[in-house]
């Protein structure tokens, strides 16, 4: 008679023959396959696991209202609302970029415009994808007529007038403007207020306001979303080259990018200056990551330097 204990035995290997096979046909193992790592890995990034880093600076006020209404109400709460709208990119805070004239008053040119050469230089030289500025012209009261023949009343708005800039910090130009007019309902106390013309007057509905602020907030993302993730070498030549960008944008050591020359600056009207996007003139790898740099070294080309532009590899 034979045993329990050796059929049991008979069963375990017969299943465990048959799971082998069927292992060997689907292209796995029983054993789990080794992961190289170190410095020699060579990593595809894609626009997936990379941060889009992007200054969001004070704004203008060019309203009625009082500036310490303005930082209250606007400018703080830009910030919170634009970062709640954005969620996929890494929104900075002006005094938090590192550069002093992407945390202050904006430089402008001599017709008055804001110098987008310049912040696209300061861009760079702080890691960052792209830059927001912008302004508040107006709050203004606006009434309008609500309902239809005996059911018609008339209901009371706030009109918020904002102008929304981005630049690219690749080239200095604007990659997105738009004149932005928010209507947000207000009630009849908080519209004779604002028709008052009192510095704060926004007080009594700044709530009303701050939530109109992420609508505009995810306009703004939408446009950014669209653009290419994009890094910048700011000192070296030769073996020892230092790039803007670091664990803050999800570098590893290892990923390989595509280095672009920095390309020829060239005049526009008003007296603006752009940069003109250059040729491909060789490949880099990343050999260190810091949070906020790295360093790279070149693979193939030897024209690789400060100014040069890194773009994901096709």
């Amino acid at each position: 008679m034979i045993s329990e204990k050796r059929i049991y035995g008979v069963n375990a290997a017969v299943f465990l023959i048959i799971f082998s096979l069927s292992c060997l046909a689907a292209g796995c193992s029983l054993f789990q396959a080794g992961t190289k790592s170190g410095r020699n890995d060579i990593l595809k990034p894609s626009g997936n696991n990379l941060i889009k880093r992007i200054a969001l600076t004070k704004f203008e006020n060019k309203s009625f209202i009082g500036q310490s209404e303005f930082e209250e109400i606007f400018q703080n709460s830009l910030f919170l609302k634009f970062e709640k709208a954005c969620p996929d990119i890494s929104l900075i805070k002006p005094e938090e970029t590192g550069n002093i004239i992407l945390s202050g008053k904006l430089p402008k040119t001599g017709s008055g415009q804001i110098d987008s050469f310049k912040i696209a230089e300061a861009g760079r030289d702080a890691g960052m994808n792209a830059i927001i500025t912008g302004s508040l012209i107006d709050i203004a009261g606006v009434e309008e007529k609500r309902g239809f023949l005996l059911f018609e009343r008339s209901q009371s708005f706030a009109r918020i007038d904002m102008i929304i800039n981005v630049y690219d910090a690749a080239t200095g130009t604007k990659i997105y403007e738009e004149s932005i007019r928010q209507q947000i309902e207000i009630a009849e106390h908080e519209y004779d207020a604002l028709m008052g013309k009192t510095p704060k007057c926004v007080m009594e509905f700044k709530e009303k306001i701050t939530d109109a602020l992420f609508l505009i907030g995810k306009s703004v993302c939408s446009k950014i979303k669209k653009q290419p993730w994009q890094g910048f070498v700011t000192s070296g030549q030769g073996g020892g080259i230092t790039i803007s960008s670091g664990e803050n944008a999800g570098l590893k050591t290892g990923m390989v990018f595509d280095a672009y020359d920095a390309g020829k600056i060239i005049s526009g009207a008003d007296g603006q200056k752009f940069f003109m996007p250059g040729q491909k003139n060789g490949t880099v790898k990343i050999s260190d990551v810091f949070r906020d740099k790295a360093e790279v070294v070149i693979l193939t080309g030897s024209d690789v330097k400060a100014g040069s532009v890194l773009k994901i590899r096709e």
